[in-house]
């Protein structure tokens, strides 16, 4: 066979990979609309009043990173999480976490740069994210009614996390939905997927070289850069990542080999859904427990672990059905994380590099989620001024202009 007319015949594959991987569709949204009222409740039965203050922070590159931040209105100290959406998402994914507001926590979160209202052109699947989410770390650990930090990142914004963490031991955990375990290898898997069997598998890896050039000239980054599993096994802030058990675009293979690469505690759980489906209760029920955990509970010896990092939960499954008490066990008196237990490590340690038979490219396909009934529960503006430092963006003069153009189209 000649590798010339191979390679050339996969002219479309370069650029669709290479487009899915900096330049997918960016997401469009309303935030005046699409992120509900400035002051909410949520559902009927919750009489807590809620407050979303939009604001943007600036990177080191000097590109604005759009942001919102959700939290009662009572101004008590909290702890923090911040959500970090996939590649092509915005903070419009982070309303799938609007429950951590009933359980103690506030949640913040951002378009990263490349994404939805933020500036950029390109998105780099968590290298440049990174110093989008150090100036949303530094902003919050300067307000004075947050108590921690945690991440939650899904996809892109899962590797953002580990890579992040691994670096600041000032995150306190980190929740990750299905994150790649290198880039390398996920880009090898959407040629194969891709190019069917028209590409043989011995120039598989002279393509990915290609397509690292060429990402490298039009965003650049390199791929071999971003390495889950080099940062997992230096990270020591405790983890719990998921993964649907159905995902045709990040096989499940990559979260296994992530949680048995981490250095610190980790926990892995194969969940039901595919890679944008909505996560379940079961689901929420253990991220709240784990959340709850490692920024409410503060386990002892939480505090001297960047001096000791001992593991407080085990690696493996947790059964989600088990809500956790103050005393962080189960009702049964199961420490939290030993209660149905099922080591995730695959068979020997081998690596499956079969591709998915799917051609459908999940991340293009926007998240599906049930969006909670925000209920408007408007008070006065003083109550949710903006915070020095910080660019606010003004809801009244965007409705004004906005009632300025309904205007217009209807003379």
């Amino acid at each position: 066979m000649d590798a010339v007319r191979y390679l050339a015949s996969g002219k479309g594959v370069f650029d669709s990979i290479c487009d899915l991987i900096i330049r997918p569709p960016r997401a469009q949204y309303d935030p005046f609309v699409d992120l509900g009222p400035d002051v909410f409740r949520i559902g009927d039965d919750d009489p807590t009043r809620y407050n979303r203050t939009d604001l943007t922070l600036y990177n080191m590159r000097g590109m604005a990173v759009q942001c919102s931040w959700f939290r009662p209105l009572d101004g008590d100290r909290r702890p923090c999480v911040v959500y970090l959406h996939g590649n092509c998402g915005s903070r419009y994914d982070a309303m799938e976490a609007l429950f951590l507001l009933r359980h103690g926590f506030t949640l913040f979160t951002f378009d990263a740069s490349g994404s939805g209202m933020s500036d950029g052109e390109f998105i780099s699947l968590g290298f440049y994210e990174r110093q989008d989410l150090a100036a949303v770390v530094e902003y919050l650990a300067a307000q004075p009614d947050v108590d921690g930090i945690g991440l939650w990142g899904r996809s892109m914004g899962a590797v953002t996390s580990i890579m992040y963490a691994a670096k600041d031991r000032s995150i306190k955990c980190i929740v990750c939905d299905s994150p790649f375990s290198a880039l390398r290898l996920l880009i090898k898997d959407l040629v194969k997927q891709h190019g069917s069997k028209r590409i043989p598998s011995a120039l598989v890896d002279s393509i990915v070289d290609r397509i690292r050039k060429r990402i490298a000239k039009r965003a650049a980054f390199d791929i071999d850069d971003l390495d889950a599993l080099k940062y997992a096994s230096e990270c020591v802030v405790p983890a719990f990542i998921f993964h649907g058990e159905d995902d045709d675009f990040v096989l499940p293979m990559h979260s296994m080999a992530v949680n048995d690469a981490f250095k610190g505690p980790c926990l892995h759980h194969l969940v039901e859904g595919g890679h944008n489906d909505e996560r379940d209760q079961s689901v929420q029920n253990t991220i709240v427990n784990f959340l709850t955990l490692y920024l409410i509970l503060k386990p002892e010896g939480e505090r001297d672990r960047k001096n000791d990092p001992k593991p407080i939960i085990v690696k493996g499954r947790i059964d989600t059905s088990m809500p956790i008490s103050v005393s962080g066990e189960t009702p049964t008196g199961t420490p939290l994380g030993t209660a149905g237990v099922e080591s995730s490590s695959t068979e020997g340690g081998e690596w499956d590099n079969t591709a998915s038979p799917s051609k459908n490219y999940a991340p293009l396909v926007p998240i599906s989620f049930t969006k909670p009934r925000l209920r408007d529960a408007t008070i006065s503006s003083s109550s949710s001024s903006p915070r020095p430092s910080v660019t606010s963006l003004s809801s009244k003069e965007s409705h004004r202009d906005a009632d300025k153009e309904k205007k217009k189209s209807s003379t």
